[in-house]
This record gives C-alpha cells, structure tokens and sequence, in this order.
C-alpha cells in the first residue's frame, strides 16, 4: 500500500453483542465486538447518576480548595466539605469511589487443552564492542499450579498473557494461542483489612486462572450481599490446583477510579474500560486480507 496508488484497505465491519444492566445509581453496557480480524473487543461502559451527599458549604472555593489542599484558605483536609469527593453543584459534593468488573474467559484454544503462559520482556546488555548496548527478548513460562497465575499488570515488567494449545501449531510450528491485552487494569486502594476488600477478594489480582469447574460460575462467590470474606476466588485458588494442558479458565479484573468531574453531573457520559483477547500464532496469516473491498 505504500508502493503503488491502488488501494489495499478494506473496510472493517464488527459485531457487537450488547447487554445492558441497571445497578442502583449506575447503567452498565457490555459490549463483545467481534472483529474481522478474529480479535473479540470486550468493553464496559459506564453512566449514569453519580453517588453525592449534601454539605453546608455552597462551592468549593467556600472549602479553601482554589488548588491547594493542604492549608489553603485555613481549613485541614478533615475540615474540608470536599474532602472525600468533589463539587458539581452547589452544596452537593459526589463522592470519590471505585468500579471494579471480573470476567470469567472461558477459553478453548483450538480444544480444551489448554496451558496458560507468560512470555517475559526482558532486557539483554549487548557486548561491550557492539554499537548498541541493549536489547529485549522474550522469556515464556507456563504456569502450573493457580498460585502462578494470580497475577497483575506491572508496567516496569512487561509480559504478555496467552492462552496456549500445545496439540495444535501454525504453519510455521509455533502453539495456537489468544493473547489477553489489557487496557483496564487498576491497583485496588482499599487497605488489606477494609471490609469491601475483603469481600470482593477478586480485585486483589488483575488476573487468576482457575481449571474449569460448573460449580465456578462468579469471582466473588454466589452471594453478592450476603457473602462472607474470601469467598469465590480466594477460597477457590487456596487448594493450588493444576492449570497445566487442561481445560482453563481466566477470571480478568478491570475497573476505574472515578474521581467525579463537573462534565459527570447530572448525568455522566459514557465511559469504557476494555480488554482485547486477540489471536496470537492462531492463524497462518492476516485473516483480514481476503475481505471484500466494498461494505
């Protein structure tokens, strides 16, 4: 396409398979596109009527919060009327809160067995006489046991995450795989003892890998208000089971930090959180090329 004047695109078309939910104050879109490529979108989009509380103060400017939150305009941070959110209209304060979503990736690569594997990015130092003086490779290893697999994104120590097949190859003898790309993942802020915490033991880790089981059906456990702490997940992966060349399961954890603007009141726009599980090594080649050239 970059050599001649004849046009070598095609235009993209997905599916998308939508289902909508009502929780309390928050309307929830999922979305699963499934793409030409072979790639499957999955997206989360949020709205709805953010969480507030009243206070005396009618602005925030009333509350010395003109940037500085330290000592400015004389009040601590527990004096604050904002302290624990921001205003989006007077007197009315939205609280600062959290999103988390687990979605359990039932995946059969090729067939249900199945090995998770973590391919490493690692640096190389280059000889001394060499032009360069660094470069990466790639280290895979296959998690065994679920205790190898509680794992989360970790930006100084890039890996990939698949979903291997190690019965199938491609044509050039690499394993059939998904790749799960993330682009969703936060770090919980609730400390270790906090009770939300404790009963949603699933945002502990962005990821968990599990071998299948009909009775596995939800990360937090059957019981979503009336559950105990360490329920679903945590309870689940203690007994360390194989997860080696059998038949899988990825529990993934997104979500968001919302600190509430002024643009989410009275109705927040839609905001997306997404994840992408892509082929890696699963085809032979672009499966997109031989797609019409015309919608």
């Amino acid at each position: 396409r970059h050599r001649d004047e004849s046009a070598k695109g095609r235009p993209k078309r997905d599916l998308v398979v939508r289902f909508a939910a009502v929780l309390g104050n928050y309307d929830y879109y999922f979305d699963w596109t499934f793409q030409q490529d072979g790639t499957i979108r999955v997206g989360v989009g949020s709205t709805g009527i953010a969480e507030v509380k009243m206070v005396t103060d009618r602005i925030a400017m009333a509350a010395g919060t003109n940037g500085d939150h330290g000592t400015n305009g004389g009040y601590s941070e527990a004096e604050r009327a904002d302290a624990f959110g921001r205003f989006v209209q007077e007197n009315v304060v939205a609280v600062n809160h959290d999103h988390y979503f687990n979605f359990r990736l039932d995946l059969d690569v090729d067939g249900p067995t199945n090995r998770f594997q973590r391919d490493r990015l690692v640096q190389r130092r280059l000889p001394a006489d060499h032009v360069r003086r660094s470069i990466w490779v790639v280290e895979s290893e296959t998690a065994r046991s679920e205790s190898h697999a509680k794992l989360n994104v970790d930006l100084k120590r890039p890996a990939m995450w698949r979903v291997v097949n190690p019965t199938a190859t491609n044509h050039v003898g690499y394993p059939v795989s998904y790749q799960l790309l993330t682009s969703g993942a936060i770090e919980t802020l609730l400390s270790a003892d906090d009770y939300p915490r404790r009963r949603a033991g699933f945002i502990d880790h962005h990821l968990w890998v599990t071998p299948y089981s009909t009775a596995e059906r939800y990360a937090a456990g059957k019981y979503p208000t009336l559950s105990a702490p360490g329920q679903g997940l945590p309870e689940w992966t203690n007994a360390d089971r194989g997860i080696a060349d059998t038949d899988i399961v990825l529990w993934h954890t997104i979500g968001m930090h919302h600190v509430v603007r002024a643009e989410d009141w009275p109705v927040m726009p839609v905001m997306w959180k997404t994840f992408e599980l892509r082929p890696f090594d699963f085809f032979d080649g672009n499966p997109a090329l031989d797609l019409p050239k015309t919608p």
